[in-house]
């Protein structure tokens, strides 16, 4: 499997891990997802937030 392809295989798995968690959370409203690359060390983060409106 070549570079390019291996990036999009293990970006493509996190991000399915993050919108099933969130899911499973019912917090699909609001999410982030950062994703850096340095050489070929992905850094993957990220953020549920849950809101709730009061009035």
């Amino acid at each position: 499997m070549e570079k390019k392809e291996k990036l999009k295989h293990k970006i493509n798995e996190f991000v399915n891990v993050v919108i099933d968690k969130a899911g499973e959370n019912g917090d699909l409203e609001h999410f982030e997802i950062e994703i850096s690359n340095h050489q070929g060390n992905l850094q993957m983060n990220s953020t549920v937030k849950r809101r709730e409106k009061v009035y």
